[in-house]
């Protein structure tokens, strides 16, 4: 059973709006999600953690990648930004907030290119039920771990569970491991 909720939204630069929540269930409270049932493999490199899946980055710097049946995301699971970024593996579960991007507020036209095709790809997840795969990196540029990037694609099947917003206000959204 889903859930819709709408919510008053107060933007950085003072505009108001509301944001519509959509939720595929009503529980968040990590009834629905498993345990991991694979172990992860870490590789040097999130392309070589993508290449044994077969996918591909569609650039160097986006969150998002595609095989020939799923959506690949990006979880940099040791942010600097944690609020931003949550990543429970036990439990499943990954949220992300992606800032707000426009050409207005001087955000680059390859920033905004990658939120916009990050938030299409989890709409389009979200609206047609689509299992995806977790590639979880770190080490990254906003990383903690020194060393280098290392990268792991997890072996279960996720999906999205919820979106909220939109590119040019933020948006937020949350998958779940589910099989």
């Amino acid at each position: 059973m889903g859930t819709v909720e709408c919510r008053p939204y107060l933007g950085h630069s003072g505009e108001v709006g509301v944001v519509v929540y959509i939720s595929k269930s009503a529980d968040f409270n990590g009834k629905n999600q498993i345990e991991p049932t694979k172990q992860l493999k870490w590789m040097s490199g999130q392309r070589a953690a993508l290449k044994s899946i077969g996918a591909a980055p569609s650039d160097p710097y986006s969150w998002l990648a595609r095989t020939d049946d799923c959506y690949v995301f990006t979880a940099e699971i040791d942010h600097k930004d944690k609020a931003r970024n949550k990543y429970r593996h036990m439990d499943g579960i990954f949220r992300k907030e992606v800032l707000p991007v426009s050409a207005s507020k001087g955000d680059s036209r390859p920033r905004i290119r990658h939120a916009q095709g990050l938030y299409d790809a989890v709409e389009d997840a979200l609206s047609h039920e689509l299992k995806c795969q977790l590639m979880l990196a770190k080490g990254t540029r906003h990383g903690t771990t020194p060393g280098g990037v290392r990268a792991a694609v997890d072996g279960d099947s996720w999906i999205v569970k919820e979106l909220s917003g939109d590119v040019s206000s933020g948006f937020v959204f949350v998958l779940e491991r589910v099989e």
